[in-house]
């Protein structure tokens, strides 16, 4: 067999590889985020991109000295480089004489738990000496500013909703609900209630085949996310676009609706790669969406919708956070089936909404695929909850899987958990 086989090797959470080995034969395809060639530095790619906004004035020109600056940034769950674009951007408020005193950091949770004071300083640096750093609390200190068009109630910490300026530092990758993620998620999920996160969950999750969202950027959830970022005043985003390196490789910036779908077109040379065809096997590094299985969910998304129907997913994550750590109906509930959740939701025996949006969701890839998963995290217990099948290595999981189709099987590789890979 010497020289018949490949070694794949595959991150498995921020500092570790874990190693496949598969006949050459075998292998379908490998995708992975594309690189982009750039000279210039982070700074300057961030510097020029909010000083030369989309569809906005400058920062410079929108801010007066006086104003309340609300800053909304993103969790530990994003790779978004936070400790490199704040500084930045306090340094230009600074400069038309908006003072640290009068800015307030707000982490855009969603509904994820809090972030401890270990992650702020991982995640937004030394920015904390400067200014307030908080979390938002998706169940207080909410203010209703109205409803969508659709009839979504529009609940927002209090504190983003009086800010004079709204600015949301966001990154933009392919998203399991909304298409794309950046621009106005920022808003909804980020700083908003429960119950409007829950809605346009339940909206994401009930879209049927899940694939018809995966990579459209305008679509019935997206909408009602720009319609909640309207009501709540979102005045300018910047939004990072990042390679396989994790490098800044742009940076859009302005209005919340244009520059987004600027950046959209920027990043699908990066995170959507073409392939030759649907594989029977789909093995999927979820780095870096691995915190718990409610991240993981996305990969396994992308993964299952290059996946033959009846095919099987190797799911490779760590997931420190278990499955959940906000929401429980998604490890007690995953086994019900997409009508049963449905029924859960209108009956009033699921309070869950949010939950409830993920469970449509990871019910309808069960209906297609088989899933084996490798996770030091998720007990066999939990794994078991999910719907799963227990492996104790990446290649004890791949070899269960080809089991099943003998060695004919054509085997899919993504080795990036923000890659949605699409059929050439």
């Amino acid at each position: 067999m010497e020289g018949k086989n490949t070694i794949i090797q595959l991150p498995y959470g921020k500092e570790r590889q874990v190693e496949i080995e598969i006949q050459k034969e075998n292998l379908n395809f490998i995708a992975e985020k594309g690189t982009v060639s750039t000279s210039s530095e982070c700074h300057d790619i961030i510097q020029t991109s909010i000083r030369n906004p989309i569809g906005r004035p400058p920062i410079s020109s929108m801010v007066k000295s006086n104003d309340k600056v609300v800053i909304i940034g993103d969790d530990i769950t994003r790779p978004t480089p936070q400790n490199i674009m704040i500084p930045i951007i306090l340094d230009e408020l600074n400069s038309v004489g908006v003072s640290d005193k009068n800015i307030h950091i707000i982490v855009g949770l969603g509904t994820h738990r809090d972030m401890t004071k270990t992650e702020f300083r991982l995640k937004y640096g030394s920015v904390e000496d400067r200014v307030e750093i908080t979390n938002h609390d998706y169940s207080n200190n909410l203010v209703n500013v109205g409803s969508t068009s659709s009839g979504i109630p529009i609940e927002v910490n209090k504190d983003v909703y009086e800010a004079t300026i709204k600015i949301g530092i966001g990154n933009i990758v392919p998203h399991c609900y909304a298409g794309w993620g950046g621009g106005g998620k920022i808003i909804q999920p980020g700083v908003c209630g429960e119950k409007t996160t829950g809605m346009t969950h339940l909206m994401g999750g009930k879209v049927k085949p899940y694939t018809k969202i995966l990579g459209e950027v305008d679509n019935d959830v997206r909408k009602e996310i720009e319609a909640a970022a309207e009501l709540v005043g979102l005045d300018f985003i910047i939004n990072t676009v990042l390679d396989n390196r994790e490098k800044i490789v742009n940076v859009v910036s302005g209005d919340p609706i244009r520059a987004l779908r600027n950046g959209v077109d920027h990043a699908r040379k990066i995170f959507c790669p073409k392939i030759p065809s649907s594989s029977d096997i789909i093995v999927v590094s979820c780095y870096p969406a691995d915190i718990d299985y409610w991240q993981t969910l996305k990969p396994l998304t992308y993964a299952s919708s290059v996946a033959k129907q009846g095919g099987t997913i190797v799911l490779l994550s760590p997931c420190p956070d278990r499955v959940s750590p906000t929401h429980p109906d998604l490890r007690e509930k995953a086994k019900i089936g997409y009508e049963s959740v449905l029924e859960s939701v209108s009956n009033g025996e699921s309070e869950d909404f949010v939950a409830a949006g993920a469970l449509l969701l990871h019910s309808q890839i069960l209906e297609k695929v088989d899933v084996i998963c490798f996770s030091d995290g998720l007990r066999e217990s939990d794994k078991e909850a999910l719907g799963f099948s227990h492996a104790s290595s990446p290649q004890e999981a791949l070899e269960m899987a080809k089991a099943k189709y003998g060695n004919i099987s054509k085997v899919g590789i993504i080795k990036c958990g923000e890659v949605l890979p699409s059929l050439k």
